[in-house]
């Protein structure tokens, strides 16, 4: 009853201080947009690209040495390097994960391009939710230890540096089939079966 009375005595309320009240709002809103939850607590490195926050999992060494064709597998003769390779867990701004991405973007196993680059393309790889750091960590070694053999039955998108160009043409020529491409391998001397 009392809230009747108030609302019925209450004068209307200033237009300028309804356009201050909205614009503020707004503000706010375009705050709350670009501020990140943190996934997960500790000390770790971190950069933002776009809407993501990439949390550092590997820094190391890249070594890509193996083929893998038809049940058997290949030395690559010269194999890729690339030190330091890092591999990030991308979180969106809620803080919930969605892929693994790297930086420098090198190898055979890459997804399609998007607003954070290439997703790293983990296959079979069998990791839990990167909740934590620790997690995180863990996926990564599986996905490092997994990035040094190339599936030839299983390519994503080919990313090399140019000292390695014979072997980014032929895998990375998307209309040729896999025999092909490694027969054209074993002809150009780039591989050789593992005895």
């Amino acid at each position: 009853m009392i809230d009747t009375l108030l609302v019925n005595k209450a004068k209307n309320k200033s237009r300028l201080i309804e356009k201050i009240d909205d614009s503020w709002r707004e503000f706010v809103g375009r705050l709350k947009q670009s501020i990140f939850s943190i996934p997960f607590n500790g000390e770790y490195a971190c950069l933002i690209k776009g809407d993501y926050m990439l949390v550092e999992g590997y820094s190391g060494l890249l070594l890509v040495d193996k083929l893998y064709y038809k049940h058997k597998t290949y030395f690559l003769k010269t194999p890729v390097k690339y030190c330091p390779f890092k591999i990030y867990g991308a979180y969106d701004e809620s803080g919930s994960f969605r892929d693994f991405v790297s930086e420098p973007e090198m190898g055979f196993h890459y997804l399609g391009l998007s607003k954070k680059g290439h997703a790293i393309c983990t296959g079979d790889i069998q990791y839990l939710n990167p909740e934590s750091l620790g997690l995180l960590k863990e996926a990564c070694l599986k996905i490092i230890k997994s990035l040094r053999v190339v599936n030839l039955e299983s390519l994503g998108t080919v990313i090399l540096p140019e000292s390695y160009s014979s072997l980014t043409s032929i895998l990375s020529e998307k209309d040729e089939d896999v025999k092909y491409k490694f027969e054209k391998l074993l002809n150009q001397n780039l591989i050789e079966e593992i005895i």
